[in-house]
């Protein structure tokens, strides 16, 4: 790994900035977040305390659910139609009654035969509304010849009139349409007239499985109210009523709940944007309603929108990331307006411990419950609802600016380590190549390393190269100087011995001295051989500066050569094998350098193979080079191919009478080089034998 990535994997340590800073956001955005529902729970134990009063007053008497109704409000106008499409904006869902409700006993028939109703119900000014959709399976209309109040299907209200006595209005329909609200007035004579009540009006349309019914009535007085439909057949005799109260009982009336306006004003000054504040009384009916709810995207700083995607998914991990160790659980909507078991209970769970729920839209919000109360007196619950969003707007967006602040900060601080690694890396490559450049593979020092004047370690590091390759040049010229200083030194010392031992009488001597003499000449012999190869490789090298390069064919070239070989090595058989395909090999060559090259690979052959035994030369060439190889039989090679021609190197196994300096395959690589042919060795393990091989490149004609 080089040292721009070993830098680029250190870069990665700067990851614990922004880890340390998504640390630090976290705690900021739970202690904000703490700040604020402290100051809202303070807002909301004020708002309870502001509305007993106004649910003291509202608090009525106590009936059951199934002869209760709440009435929401109204934001829209209604046209009496007889269709839902002026409710579509009307939130709370709507109440069902079935057949079941209000009776102590019922009869499977009467189950299956007697329809059932939902209603909404809401207010708006001083009027309430009614939607009322009957599931009948056959509609059957009043009879305009009758004199009954009513002899089809009927719609039914009780209300108490302006003396406080509960009346009972009747709506008939003889076709769909509008009609009013009928009721018996006082007798007069034992008759009692059937009067119309023209604030009460309603229309009928049908539907699939029965008919709808909009109705719109005077705010019944005392929150007295009470809704029934009663269900006539064909052929069956018994009428029955589903709903709210007994037709047949004259004092059985019902209880109306309104979501009071003045209640809910009264919670809108402790309601800010994106939260939600209702009242409950003890029984659970909803008496005041405070919606401020809006989308999230509403209450924060942030429109993932408006911005560009990169902003938009970096915000979306960061809002991830803030909400991901909020454990949450469904809230029930409540949206019919009444707690139930399971509400009761979590609000006995949020009055001990505030938590955070998730509504239908899946949207968080805290949610805590207090008791309304005074001299433990229970008058009911106050519901606190706040969007998470709105608690983690600052942090959000102070995260998103200070991530991309300091995403920025450590990209510019990677990119300049990183640069910086990239010239420190360019510099020791700089320094590499210019110490590989000065010395070539064999050793000899060509150039020199420039000292740079940088003051660092690099810079000292160069000048310290500069001097050790200085003074290697000087010690490396030293050294090739010093076989011809020695050759020169030697030779005339080694001449006068030479003489002065051919100078001696032997035949005067005894045995013992002339065996003397006779050793002494051995020695100086073997010391003039060993003279001649220490200058033989510079003299090779002055050889090659001074030849020239012709054209060469190695095909004929090699079969003379061979016969020299093969008559000068007669106790060895020197074979030729040229390759088939091979019909020309033209070369660029010295010829005396390459007598000479071939005469070092012949006697290396000699040297290590056995008598008898043949040495082969290879002739064979490929569409670029022409491949000149020996093979001989003898003990395999025990280093790599490229130390066999380094000067000084000898491998032989046995020691003979000849000194041997290594210098032989040197001297081939250094005509290889000159021809810029390839040197190698190879062992042939299935044949025993060892082969020599000088590739060089063909002659290329214009």
């Amino acid at each position: 790994m080089n040292l721009r990535a070993q830098l680029a994997l250190v870069c990665l340590s700067l990851l614990i900035l922004p880890w340390a800073l998504f640390l630090f956001i976290g705690e900021l955005d739970r202690n904000l977040r703490e700040d604020q529902l402290d100051q809202s729970q303070e807002d909301s134990v004020a708002a309870a305390s502001s509305v007993i009063d106004g649910l003291a007053n509202l608090s009525a008497r106590v009936r059951p659910e199934s002869k209760t109704l709440l009435a929401g409000r109204l934001s829209n106008n209604i046209l009496l139609d007889g269709y839902a499409d002026d409710w579509s904006a009307f939130e709370m869902d709507p109440r069902a009654f079935g057949y079941s409700m209000n009776k102590v006993s019922v009869e499977p028939i009467d189950q299956d035969s007697a329809s059932s109703f939902t209603v909404l119900s809401a207010v708006r000014g001083s009027y309430l509304y009614l939607f009322v959709k009957v599931k009948d399976q056959q509609i059957n209309y009043h009879q305009p010849t009758s004199n009954k109040m009513a002899t089809g299907d009927q719609l039914v209200i009780r209300v108490p009139d302006s003396n406080s006595n509960i009346r009972r209005y009747t709506f008939r329909w003889e076709a769909p349409g509008l009609e009013v609200g009928r009721y018996f007035d006082a007798a007069v004579e034992g008759v009692r007239p059937i009067r119309t009540g023209n604030d009460f009006r309603a229309a009928l349309a049908e539907s699939a499985d029965g008919y709808h019914v909009e109705l719109r009535m005077p705010m019944p007085l005392e929150g007295k109210f009470a809704l029934s439909v009663i269900d006539v057949d064909a052929n069956d005799p018994v009428h029955r009523w589903t709903g709210m109260f007994d037709p047949d009982e004259p004092d059985d009336v019902g209880q109306l709940h309104v979501v009071d306006k003045g209640l809910s004003d009264q919670l809108a000054l402790f309601t800010e944007p994106g939260m939600r504040v209702r009242v409950f009384n003890g029984q659970g009916w909803m008496l005041a309603d405070s919606d401020q709810r809006l989308p999230d995207t509403a209450v924060r700083d942030f429109a993932p929108a408006d911005k560009n995607l990169f902003d938009a998914v970096l915000y979306r991990f960061i809002t991830w990331s803030l909400e991901r160790n909020v454990k949450t659980r469904k809230f029930p909507e409540i949206d019919n307006g009444k707690l139930g078991v399971r509400e009761f209970q979590l609000f006995a769970d949020l009055k001990e411990k505030p938590e955070f729920l998730k509504d239908k839209y899946r949207r968080v919000f805290h949610a805590s419950v207090f008791d309304i109360s005074r001299d433990d007196d229970l008058y009911g619950y106050l519901l606190v609802q706040q969007p998470r969003a709105s608690l983690t707007a600052f942090t959000e967006a102070a995260m998103l600016r200070l991530v991309k602040i300091f995403g920025l900060a450590v990209s510019l601080i990677a990119l300049v380590l990183i640069g910086f690694a990239s010239l420190i890396s360019w510099r020791v490559k700089m320094l590499r190549d210019s110490i590989e450049q000065s010395v070539t593979r064999d050793g000899v020092i060509v150039g020199s390393v420039e000292g740079s004047v940088a003051p660092d370690e690099i810079g000292d590091l160069s000048r310290s190269f500069h001097t050790i390759i200085k003074r290697l040049d000087g010690y490396t010229s030293y050294l090739q100087s010093l076989g011809s200083r020695l050759s020169h030194e030697l030779r005339t010392p080694l001449s006068v011995v030479s003489t002065s031992l051919e100078g001696i009488d032997k035949s005067a001597l005894d045995a013992k001295t002339t065996a003397s003499i006779e050793r002494a000449e051995l020695g100086a012999e073997r010391l003039q051989r060993l003279i001649r190869n220490l200058s033989e490789a510079s003299s090779v090298e002055q050889t090659i500066q001074r030849s020239t390069k012709v054209q060469v064919d190695l095909i004929d070239w090699i079969k003379v050569a061979r016969e020299v070989y093969d008559s000068l090595h007669a106790d060895r058989g020197v074979v030729l094998r040229i390759e088939n395909s091979l019909t020309t090999a033209t070369v660029e060559a010295s010829v005396e350098l390459l007598h000479q090259m071939l005469d070092k690979l012949i006697s290396n052959a000699v040297d290590f193979s056995t008598p008898g035994s043949e040495i082969i030369m290879w002739l064979s060439g490929t569409e670029h080079n022409i491949d000149l190889a020996i093979e001989n039989t003898g003990s395999a090679l025990p280093l790599p191919s490229s130390e066999l021609f380094e000067p000084m190197v000898s491998v032989r196994d046995s020691r003979d009478d000849q000194p041997h300096m290594g210098f032989g395959l040197h001297i081939v690589k250094l005509i290889a080089d000159f021809h810029q042919a390839g040197c190698s060795a190879q062992n042939i393990s299935d044949r025993g034998s060892v082969i020599f091989s000088v590739s060089f490149p063909r002659f290329a004609e214009a």
